[in-house]
C-alpha cells in the first residue's frame, strides 16, 4: 500500500454527492447563503469574499490598496507566487528572515526593515502554525502600515484565542485541494474594509464569468484528486505511475505536485479560474461542519508520529509551543543529513511525502531590494524541510506504514 502526499477526509456518501451536485446544481443560492452564514458567525464584524482562489484575493487587495513603487515586506519564507504578483504590480519587495523554531517571520527583525516607503507587510502563518501576530500588529499600528495575513495554511488556527486572519487589515485563506477546509479550489478573504469588499465584489462580477469548459476541466481534475486521496485507490495505479516517472526523471514527481503553485514564468492571470460550482460550495459546507473532529484526529496523528520518530538522530522537529491552538494541518520535519537520499528511500517505500523546500523566496528571479542581506535561518533550514502526510482520513495502519518508511529511510540514508 502506498500513502499519497495528501488525503481529503470524505465519506463515500460525500464523494457521490460531489458528482450529483455537479450534474444537478439545484438550490445554489441556498448553499451560498448557508456557507456565508457559517463564515459570518465565525469571522464576526468582518466583510467576507468567497473567491475562485486565494491568489485572486491577494492580487485584488494589492491592486486596490497599493500603487506602483510602494514598498511591501514579506517573510523570506513565503508563498513565491505572492511575490510574483507584487512584482508584476511594480511594488518594491523587501524580505525579513524567519525564526529558527517555526520558520515564521522573525518579528524582532521586522521593524528594522521598515522605511518611509513601506506601505504593506504580508505575514505567512507557515505550515498552519501562527507567527507572533500580536507583536507584528503593534508594529504595523505604530507605523501606520497595511497588514495582510496569509492564512492559506492556517484556517482553524488560533493565537491567544483569536483566529488567524482576524488580526490584520486583510486575512486570506486558501480552500484548494490540500487545504483545510477545502472547496476543491477556491479561497476566502476577510477584511474590515467595506470599500475593499465592494471593490472585490464589483471586480469579480465584471471579470469572473461562468466558463463551462473551465468547470468541466476542474471537475475532472478534482475527481481524480479525490479518488487519489484514498490510499487503497492511490496504490492501484497512480503510485505506480509516479514510481515509473521517478525512474525516468527523479525530479518529475516534485514538479507535478507543485505545478499548481503558479510560479512558472507565465504572467499571473487574475481570471484563470471560473466561479465556484454548487458541488464545491456543498463540499466546503461539509468540511466546515466537521472542522473540530478533523482537527482532533490530525492532532492525535501528529502526536503518534512524533512519539515514534522523535528519537531518530537525523530528524529534527520544528519547535512549536505546546499551548498554541493550531490546526495541525502540516507535519513538517527537518532532515539533517542526506535529504535527497532520505526522501528517495521513503518514496520507494510508498510514502510519497512532499519536499517543503519551495518557500525560500530568494530562490526565484524576483527583484528583492535587500537581496544581499544575510538570511541565515532561511538558507540553513529551507533545504531540509519534508512534509509527512497528515490527514484525519488516515488510520493507525496508514500511520504505522509511514513510521516504518521513515525509520527505514533514516537507517539506509545514514
Amino acid at each position: 500500500m502506498a500513502i499519497p502526499f495528501f488525503s481529503i477526509d470524505l465519506s463515500n456518501k460525500e464523494f457521490f454527492k460531489i458528482i450529483k451536485d455537479f450534474f444537478f446544481p439545484i438550490n445554489l443560492n441556498k448553499s451560498q447563503n448557508e456557507i456565508n452564514l457559517l463564515l459570518n458567525e465565525r469571522f464576526k464584524n468582518k466583510y467576507i469574499n468567497i473567491l475562485p482562489s486565494a491568489r485572486l484575493g491577494f492580487y485584488l487587495t494589492l491592486k486596490k490598496n497599493l500603487k506602483e513603487g510602494d514598498e511591501i515586506i514579506f517573510s523570506s519564507m513565503s508563498f513565491p507566487l505572492y511575490l510574483k504578483i507584487a512584482s508584476e504590480l511594480k511594488l518594491k519587495i523587501k524580505l525579513v528572515d524567519v525564526d529558527t523554531d517555526t520558520m515564521n517571520i522573525n518579528h524582532e527583525l521586522l521593524e528594522k526593515k521598515i522605511s518611509q516607503n513601506t506601505k504593506c507587510i504580508v505575514v505567512t502563518h507557515l505550515f498552519g502554525y501562527p507567527c507572533k501576530i500580536d507583536e507584528i500588529k503593534k508594529i504595523t499600528k505604530k507605523n501606520n502600515i497595511f497588514l495582510i495575513e496569509d492564512c492559506a495554511q492556517s484556517f482553524d488556527t488560533f493565537y491567544k484565542n483569536t483566529e488567524t486572519g482576524m488580526f490584520g487589515d486583510v486575512g486570506i485563506f486558501s480552500c484548494s485541494l490540500i487545504k483545510i477546509p477545502t472547496t476543491l479550489s477556491g479561497g476566502i478573504l476577510i477584511s474590515s474594509n467595506k470599500e475593499l469588499n465592494e471593490y472585490i465584489n464589483n471586480w469579480t462580477e465584471k471579470n469572473i464569468k461562468f466558463s463551462l469548459k473551465k468547470k468541466i476541466f476542474l471537475f475532472m481534475k478534482n475527481i481524480v484528486s479525490v479518488i487519489n486521496s484514498y490510499p487503497s485507490l492511490y496504490s492501484i495505479l497512480t503510485s505506480k505511475i509516479f514510481f515509473f516517472l521517478d525512474k525516468l526523471n527523479p525530479r518529475i514527481y516534485r514538479k507535478i505536485i507543485y505545478s499548481g503553485m503558479g510560479i512558472s514564468t507565465k504572467k499571473f492571470d487574475a481570471m484563470e479560474r471560473s466561479t465556484l460550482s454548487k458541488y464545491q460550495i456543498e463540499f466546503g459546507l461539509g468540511q466546515l461542519k466537521k472542522l473540530k473532529q478533523m482537527k482532533i484526529k490530525r492532532k492525535a496523528n501528529i502526536e503518534y508520529l512524533i512519539a515514534n520518530i522523535k528519537s531518530l538522530e537525523n530528524i529534527e522537529l520544528l519547535n512549536y509551543e505546546n499551548n498554541i491552538d493550531w490546526n495541525y494541518q502540516y507535519f513538517v520535519i527537518k532532515i539533517k543529513k542526506n535529504f535527497e537520499e532520505f526522501n528517495k528511500i521513503l518514496f520507494k517505500q510508498g510514502i510519497h511525502a512532499m519536499e517543503e523546500n519551495v518557500w525560500n523566496c530568494l530562490d526565484y528571479n524576483y527583484e528583492i531590494q535587500n537581496y544581499n542581506d544575510n538570511f541565515e535561518v532561511t538558507s540553513k533550514n529551507n533545504p531540509k524541510l519534508l512534509r509527512i502526510q497528515n490527514s484525519s482520513y488516515l488510520n493507525k495502519n496508514h500511520l504505522d506504514k509511514i513510521i516504518m518508511g521513515i525509520k527505514k529511510a533514516h537507517e539506509q540514508s545514514k
